[in-house]
């Protein structure tokens, strides 16, 4: 056999494995889940309206159904590949058997079946209508997917924080502490949502004692400031508060205090809390307070103040009273830092100020 021979005989070899290779894989990719499709968002609604999803959500549903893993993955199966429906109608009723499935306990969902959709791969993409070019899932079932396994843990989590405060509610405060989980430490603030008062003190005073040391305890002093309307709470909730719920307890807690209240935490705040959280309680106080003189007057007297003057500006901007409206056009006059900030306040809503008051 000459090498020319060989040659060719290796040719034809290579040459019919890349077809057999070609071949495999077609049949691998026809085997396989269709491909994502741009789809224009009227259409692909339209075609996810044109059948009966509610039938195909119904059949899956079946609580014999999904009790069982492998009978609700085959189910699931039939509906993701049925030629018979777009592509868009299939993934609305999976869309939609997801969503039903925060109605029931974990405990009634077959193992695997969150699973299963939390790694389902979108195939109806449509343009972003905020950014056009780029492309997101019509139906996003991985994300309704963790958000019903989200819930299911928030809810057990408020279920193990009612055994801790009947045992001793510092437990649940030690346990926020160390937990860095979201659904857990929502779970705990869900329960306290509902607990009896003396349980909501106990974990008030356990927080308190903490707090010092533990700024992520916010959240906690914050929903039982609340609820307790605690003003001596309140005061360490503007030392030490940091962060999430912060800002939210603070809009709260006018509506639980009276104005006398209210206008002494005000003052506590400007002069003994930190600069941003000082800021926060003038945002968040003074629509409640801004027909009160003297507060008028702390604000007045901070437009000068190098961290909070921008805070008293945008607040004496926020429906100002005629006096405010006067006292700001008479501070305005000038070139110092008070009379900018005082003319910043005027401009932020000059119409309205020019309709109220003419120099």
């Amino acid at each position: 056999m000459t090498h020319s021979t060989v040659m060719r005989m290796k040719h034809k070899l290579i040459s019919a494995g890349l077809v057999c290779a070609l071949v495999l894989s077609g049949s691998a990719i026809a085997a396989g889940p269709s491909p994502a499709r741009q789809w224009d968002r009227g259409h692909a609604m339209a075609a996810a309206n044109s059948v009966n999803l509610d039938a195909a959500v119904h059949e899956i549903s079946n609580p014999a159904t999904l009790a069982n893993t492998q009978a609700t993955l085959e189910k699931l199966k039939q509906l993701e590949t049925r030629s018979d429906w777009p592509m868009p109608a299939r993934e609305a009723a999976l869309y939609e058997f997801t969503r039903a499935l925060a109605e029931m306990p974990r405990a009634a969902v077959a193992t695997g079946v969150i699973e299963h959709l939390q790694n389902y791969q979108a195939r109806t993409l449509v343009p972003d209508e905020d950014h056009p070019r780029t492309l997101v899932p019509l139906f996003n079932i991985r994300a309704a997917a963790a958000g019903i396994e989200n819930g299911w843990q928030r809810n057990e989590f408020a279920v193990e924080a009612i055994g801790m405060l009947r045992t001793d509610p510092a437990l649940l405060v030690s346990a926020y502490r160390q937990s860095s989980n979201f659904n857990q430490r929502s779970g705990y603030l869900d329960t306290l949502r509902h607990a009896d008062m003396a349980d909501i003190a106990g974990v008030q005073q356990a927080a308190l004692e903490a707090f010092g040391q533990a700024p992520e305890l916010t959240p906690v002093i914050g929903l039982t400031a609340v609820m307790t309307a605690d003003t001596a709470a309140v005061r360490q909730l503007l030392t030490h508060g940091a962060g999430a719920g912060l800002s939210a307890a603070l809009r709260q807690l006018q509506q639980r205090l009276g104005p006398a209240d209210m206008e002494a935490l005000l003052t506590f705040a400007v002069a003994e809390a930190p600069a941003g959280n000082a800021s926060l309680a003038i945002a968040a106080w003074w629509p409640g307070l801004r027909h009160v003189a003297a507060v008028r007057d702390l604000l007045l007297e901070k437009l000068a103040d190098p961290q909070l003057g921008s805070a008293a500006a945008l607040a004496l901007a926020t429906d100002p009273d005629v006096q405010t409206i006067r006292v700001l056009q008479q501070t305005a006059k000038g070139d110092s830092v008070a009379a900018r900030r005082a003319q910043l306040a005027l401009d932020i809503n000059r119409e309205q100020l020019t309709g109220e008051v003419r120099p």
